[in-house]
């Protein structure tokens, strides 16, 4: 509880409007605490949250820090730091420099895709991690370069690395070929087969946006995550059929009729068809309180309606080429 008189402590995030970053605000308000976002949306002002517009891939070099230094006076209280989306390797290094100089806990979305880990792996923190000859995807490359921006920074840090990602403003879809679906809802609502690598029998890690939203906020206060990569999903893994089957089950929908699909071995849709068991080990993960379930999740990302959850695969892919519209 904060004390009164006391200043409203504020939560930075960079990429702060998106799926994540709407979690983030929801948490932050039960907390009494306010949410400062830099991301491409337009500035905005409400209750608790104001967004600074700012495009990453454009930003001069030393803009984000300014911009944060311009928005916080020296006195402001800052609870965290978190590393949503957006910065690049080299604008990570400047916020992690902010964070450090400012005495700010930060934590890092990252992915569980960067271990080293084989088909029926159950991947620990302990798993060795993909080294750059190994990373030889595009997405692979950058976010390990992003992970080394903030562990070779003097702040205090903690790596959050995470899988199947749920939550409003999200799009549905665990593995090849239904992953990240736009038009997923058409396709229950028409009765056509679904395409699903090893015909849906695989393991996905999952996490509601609100429970990785309130994990940043908790290991930043916890002094024994300093330092860490931590895995942080819930405990327990779903099967990828029954994901498919709760959402027409949550529509109203008779089960899907699931089809085999083969995807290239070769390509990066391959590895999200691993059948691989994302646990963590470390006492801080442990502490955590998961909200949501995997059908909590499926219901809320669902909340949107269906034609809103149509639109997000055309905004999505607008904000993936780096475009300020919103729209």
């Amino acid at each position: 509880m904060q004390q009164q008189g006391t200043p409203t402590p504020t939560v930075i995030a960079l990429g702060g409007t998106g799926m994540i970053g709407l979690a983030l605000r929801t948490v932050s308000a039960r907390r009494g605490v306010s949410v400062l976002s830099l991301s491409l949306d337009p500035d905005m002002r409400s209750e608790g949250f104001t967004n600074l517009q700012i495009d990453f891939s454009k930003a001069a070099e030393g803009a984000v820090s300014a911009a944060l230094d311009r928005a916080l006076p020296p006195d402001a209280a800052i609870a965290a730091l978190c590393i949503i989306a957006g910065p690049s390797p080299q604008q990570i290094a400047e916020v992690a420099g902010f964070a450090a100089r400012r005495g700010v806990p930060v934590a890092q979305v990252s992915s569980c895709l960067l271990y080293q880990a084989e088909d029926g792996d159950v991947v620990t923190e302990t798993t060795p991690s993909l080294t750059e000859a190994q990373a030889v995807y595009p997405y692979l490359h950058l976010k390990l370069a992003e992970e080394s921006a903030l562990t070779n920074s003097t702040s205090d840090w903690r790596l959050l690395r995470t899988n199947h990602i749920l939550g409003q403003g999200g799009l549905l879809g665990c593995i090849p070929g239904h992953n990240r679906d736009p038009r997923l809802l058409d396709h229950l609502r028409s009765g056509e087969p679904l395409q699903l690598a090893r015909g849906g029998r695989v393991r996905v890690s999952i996490i509601h946006a609100e429970d990785l939203a309130a994990a940043m906020l908790d290991l930043c206060r916890d002094p024994a995550s300093t330092g860490q990569v931590l895995n942080v999903v819930h405990p327990a893994p779903v099967m990828a059929d029954d994901y498919f089957r709760q959402i027409a089950d949550l529509m109203g929908l008779p089960p899907p009729v699931i089809a085999q699909l083969d995807p290239a071995p070769d390509g990066f849709w391959a590895l999200t068809a691993r059948d691989i068991h994302y646990v963590s080990h470390h006492p801080s993960v442990a502490r955590l309180v998961f909200r949501h379930d995997l059908r909590s999740a499926l219901r809320d990302t669902l909340s949107v309606g269906e034609a809103t959850y149509a639109a997000l695969g055309g905004h999505l892919r607008d904000r993936l080429k780096g475009r300020s519209d919103p729209g």
